[in-house]
């Protein structure tokens, strides 16, 4: 009676086909009867493959196998209602010996919506809420692996930096709200903008950040930014207010201007104010100071 009236669905299985179930499966697979599942391998109820690549065929067998040596199995797996819907479960394995024989008690739960959920809290976890744009931590990920990649292949790459103009100008003028939707704008006009391969974040306020992992030469930078700022020319569009800003991008290029991610972001930022200093509108390239302050307080008298 609790296999029969259990609310989760049970198979069970010689470690080879299914010799049994319950009604729960029956309605979780969304088929008439359990004649429809009795007698057939779990990889009949599976796409072709697994999200490891493995055959679901080999990968089933596989699991069977290490669950009927060790006892105990817990795993996820892709399976397919008879609808065709494709779905994840988890699925628990026992070995219960009855009559001289070796029996595989499999519990199957649908774990649709944990997933979702866990799928939900990585998204925030990595990305900007208000633009659906990567946020700080998801940027420095990729700028790490792409100056990995950049000093295998001896290549170039570049970091910008960019700040709106004027955007304090719009919160003052128009509510932050408006400003919320401007922000939103020029990330999806500057997505639209980037190639494929580019990263474009938010770090926080009217700050942008953008990675591009892959440069021909170093000039090939300049010509992006011009790209963007060019995109700035027409309007933005917020509840019927038309809007005009612009940018200042402060452009840092691997291994010129340095070779780990601070130094990249600490250089994109300060050509980013060079461009905010030199009228707006602009980008600079970031270009070591030859005369740096010298703290005279250190200097003997």
């Amino acid at each position: 009676m609790l296999f029969e009236h259990s609310p989760v669905g049970i198979f069970l299985s010689d470690g080879c086909l299914l010799t049994d179930c319950n009604e729960a499966m029956v309605k979780m697979m969304r088929c008439s009867s359990k004649e429809e599942l009795i007698g057939r391998h779990p990889s009949a109820f599976s796409p072709p493959s697994q999200p490891d690549g493995s055959p679901s065929l080999d990968k089933a067998d596989e699991l069977m196998n290490e669950a009927l040596r060790t006892g105990y199995l817990q795993q996820e797996w892709i399976c397919r209602r008879f609808d065709g819907e494709e779905f994840p479960v988890e699925i628990l394995s026992s070995v219960i010996d009855w009559q001289d024989q070796k029996i595989l008690y499999m519990v199957w739960r649908d774990i649709t919506e944990r997933k979702r959920i866990e799928e939900a809290i990585r998204h925030l976890a990595y990305h900007d809420v208000l633009t659906g744009l990567p946020n700080r931590m998801l940027f420095a990920d990729r700028l790490i692996l792409a100056i990995a990649q950049a000093k295998r292949r001896q290549g170039t790459m570049a970091v910008m930096m960019l700040d709106l103009d004027g955007f304090k100008t719009v919160n003052d003028s128009f509510g932050h709200h408006i400003g919320d939707m401007l922000l939103q704008n020029v990330g999806e006009r500057l997505s639209r903008t980037l190639r494929e391969e580019d990263t474009l974040a938010r770090m926080g306020g009217d700050e942008f950040m953008i990675l591009l992992p892959v440069l021909r030469e170093a000039a090939n930078s300049s010509q992006i930014a011009e790209k963007i700022l060019a995109a700035f020319r027409k309007p933005f569009f917020c509840e019927g207010n038309e809007l005009f800003t612009s940018a200042s991008i402060g452009i840092a290029i691997y291994p010129g201007n340095g070779e780990d991610m601070d130094s990249l972001m600490k250089h994109a930022d300060t050509a980013m104010y060079q461009a905010k200093a030199r009228g707006r509108n602009m980008y600079c390239l970031y270009k070591p100071d030859p005369d740096p302050p010298v703290d005279r307080a250190l200097k003997p008298a």
